[in-house]
């Protein structure tokens, strides 16, 4: 959101100041000439005969992966607990992974944190998909350059979904009650891996070398 924000604001400058007609300072001028070098440059790797994405793009990818595993401590008071540390950021860094004990309950911190960005995913991957969307709208950036997006996002979206579903069969296989919880949660255990099922056919039977 806070990226698709800056460039809504972005195209708003643009649109109302003209700059492909209006020159201005030299600083403007480098800025632009930046700004096209990083959405049209990109690479070819010829040994795989293979194109990358745009500068820009590589870069914002990267951004995305290092808020993946990146972390923000703060000190908070749990029920439970004399104190321990609240993270704030992703999926991998926070700790810990599992409860320690099984008082706490059956849905272990990591599924948890996975599921609800497993969910935040979902609107993008529906906004990037069609030629009419809100983006496009907003930002000015053609459906065909959002691709690249709908793409990274539905990757990201699956890796969530099975660091959603993979601890709560580790969490309870630990605990000896994996059965238990198959027999008397069996819907939403079943609907769960019909969904994943589901999604690991959408997302790996629309690679480019399959379609």
């Amino acid at each position: 959101m806070c990226t698709i924000g800056v460039f809504m604001i972005g195209h708003l400058i643009s649109s109302l100041l003209g700059y492909r007609r209006v020159r201005g300072p030299r600083i403007w001028e480098k800025t632009i000439a930046v700004v096209r070098y990083l959405s049209y440059r990109g690479f070819h790797v010829k040994a795989l005969q293979w194109n990358s994405a745009p500068v820009g793009i590589l870069l914002l990818g990267l951004v995305g992966t290092i808020f993946f595993f990146c972390k923000l401590r703060n000190r908070l008071v749990v029920i439970g607990l004399d104190e321990a540390d609240n993270v704030l950021g992703m999926d991998l860094a926070p700790k810990p992974y599992y409860w320690p004990d099984i008082k706490f309950g059956g849905s272990p911190p990591l599924a948890t944190r996975s599921g609800w960005l497993a969910l935040a995913c979902m609107p993008f991957v529906f906004a990037t998909a069609t030629k009419t969307n809100w983006i496009t709208l907003c930002t000015g950036v053609s459906h065909e350059r959002l691709q690249v997006f709908h793409r990274w996002i539905s990757y990201a979206f699956f890796i969530l979904a099975l660091l959603h579903t993979f601890p709560f069969i580790v969490y309870h296989i630990h605990w000896h009650d994996m059965q238990d919880h198959f027999t008397s949660s069996l819907l939403f255990y079943w609907t769960g891996i019909v969904a994943l099922i589901f999604q690991a056919w959408l997302t790996f039977m629309s690679h480019s070398t399959i379609r």
